[in-house]
């Protein structure tokens, strides 16, 4: 049975009356027992208070464990109630540079930086609501003024019956400035890329366009929109796959590509020939390719036109030295065949007489296209309308076309007046339409163009043949290089040096459908 104290007291009392009242012995058992009984409730009550005292020295010892930990934990530690703080430790203090009396008697709003003021009373205000508010980045102010960049995270609590919050601030000045170092490292990346002279791809390893800039969307004639999405096979960039292929090889077994040749295919059809450097990156954790292609048609047109050009001279200057002393006696020979023919004696011999002057005639004529090639050729210069010199010549053209069952079309716009040397632009014209004519089958059509845009004025000779083959797409400007069996493999050479001599160039377009030689001459 246990007992109260006051309850063992009155026992006692009452024990007292009874042993005077009584007989002694049974009043003295009675108290001893219960004695007994008051002194082990005592002994439980003294457990209980000691139990309850070791028990506040533990948590007085976790607590100043935990006070300990707080006040040197490299994080911000507080205490929020309302507006002040109840608590806030040693970090906090020598970041600030606040002390903490100084602290505990600031609003908090007074320690973040003005941007975000609002923005952090709104939020810790609904954490002391309740209200469950995820971690978030925010500026906070030191005493001298200065500022950095935290990431606050807070929970609620509560501290004597009231909503208090607690929270943790972390320094993430270090990682904001390598964030924006990055966004910058990005943005300049981003902005060389956008605006670098070459064509600068980004694609995945199986040829998926993530990104492509500015230049090539000027070269190829696709819009961004147009590519971003697509693979390399559906806008069927590559004019040889097997480039490609060499290309993923190449980066797989080297880590990189550099300038490797290849020649690539824009919208409209149009051949670009680059050097391409790739390698490999990585992007949002996945493996990509970054493409840079130097477009150098140009430069490959140039220098094939430098090429030809020194044997187009080296020809012309040949020619040049030894074209009038092959004539003087082949004029000699000719006049005294002439002659011979005119002998009755000789008649039965007029066949071969008339070959023979056929042939010196050829010669000569050959001869004539070697001193067109020289680069030092005297022309005469003088205004002229190319649409009138080919109006001019378009009878003489319609004849040889009728004769072999052709037809001609003429698709003359009106253009303005040029230097030109008739002459010379005739024997242009009419090298360039015959070998359209022998180019096409009976029943084809071969049409003569001229029209201007902007600085340029254009002259396009365009048959119906079955198109140059790609393998002597490169030959066939060169001297000599002929694949008719009486060619003399001049005509296109002299062409080209006729357009040098005028300052235009010649841009020839072939495919199975036909050829077209588009001469741009530059206006006046």
């Amino acid at each position: 049975m246990s007992l109260s104290l006051k309850d063992m007291l009155m026992l006692l009392a009452n024990t007292s009356i009874e042993k005077s009242c009584c007989g002694g012995e049974l009043m003295v058992n009675t108290a001893s027992t219960e004695i007994e009984a008051l002194k082990q409730e005592t002994d439980r009550l003294n457990a209980i208070v000691k139990y309850y005292q070791q028990q506040e020295i533990t948590a007085w010892r976790s607590w100043n464990t935990l006070r300990q930990i707080a006040d040197y934990a490299p994080a911000l530690i507080y205490i929020l109630q309302g507006n002040y703080f109840v608590y806030v430790n040693c970090t906090f203090e020598n970041i600030t540079g606040y002390s903490e009396v100084e602290c505990l008697n600031t609003e908090f709003w007074n320690f973040v930086h003005p941007d975000y003021r609002e923005m952090t009373r709104e939020r810790s205000l609904a954490r002391l609501a309740g209200e469950y508010v995820p971690p978030y980045e925010t500026k906070i102010l030191t005493k001298d003024g200065t500022s950095y960049w935290a990431y606050l995270s807070s929970d609620l609590i509560y501290l004597d019956g009231q909503p208090a919050a607690i929270g943790i601030i972390q320094d993430i000045s270090e990682r904001k400035k390598a964030e924006e170092a990055l966004l910058a490292s990005e943005a300049k990346f981003a902005k060389a890329f956008a605006a670098s002279p070459n064509i600068m791809i980004i694609s995945t390893f199986d040829g998926l366009y993530l990104d492509v800039n500015e230049c090539f969307t000027l070269v190829t004639g696709y819009t961004r929109s147009e590519v971003i999405g697509k693979t390399a096979d559906e806008l069927n960039l590559w004019i040889n796959p097997e480039d490609r292929k060499l290309m993923q090889k190449m980066v797989l077994m080297n880590g990189s590509v550099r300038n490797l040749e290849v020649k690539v295919r824009t919208k409209f059809d149009k051949e670009r020939i680059v050097l391409l450097s790739s390698e490999i990156i990585e992007l949002d954790g996945k493996t990509c390719i970054i493409n840079i292609m130097n477009d150098i048609t140009e430069h490959k047109r140039m220098s094939n036109y430098i090429i030809r050009l020194a044997q187009l001279n080296l020809v012309g200057e040949i020619a040049a030295s030894i074209g009038h002393e092959m004539r003087n006696p082949m004029t000699s020979v000719r006049g005294f065949l002439q002659m011979l023919m005119s002998e009755e004696l000789l008649i039965p011999y007029h066949d071969y007489f008339s070959l023979m002057i056929e042939e010196l005639d050829r010669a000569n004529e050959i001869i004539s296209e070697f001193l067109s090639l020289a680069k030092n050729k005297t022309i005469t210069l003088e205004t002229r309308n190319l649409k009138q010199i080919i109006e001019a010549l378009s009878p003489l053209i319609a004849v040889d076309a009728i004769k072999q069952d052709k037809y001609l079309v003429l698709d003359l716009e009106d253009i303005p007046d040029m230097l030109l040397d008739e002459k010379e632009i005739r024997q242009l014209i009419l090298n360039l339409v015959r070998n359209g004519l022998e180019a096409m089958s009976a029943g084809k059509t071969i049409t003569i163009k001229t029209y201007a845009r902007e600085n340029n004025v254009f002259l396009e000779v365009a048959d119906e043949g079955s198109g140059i083959d790609p393998d002597i797409m490169d030959k066939i400007d060169t001297p000599f290089f002929t694949t008719k069996e009486q060619g003399t493999g001049l005509g296109l050479p002299v062409c080209h040096s006729i357009a040098i001599r005028h300052n235009a160039i010649i841009e020839v377009k072939t495919n199975s459908g036909g050829t077209s030689f588009i001469i741009s001459f530059k206006k006046i």
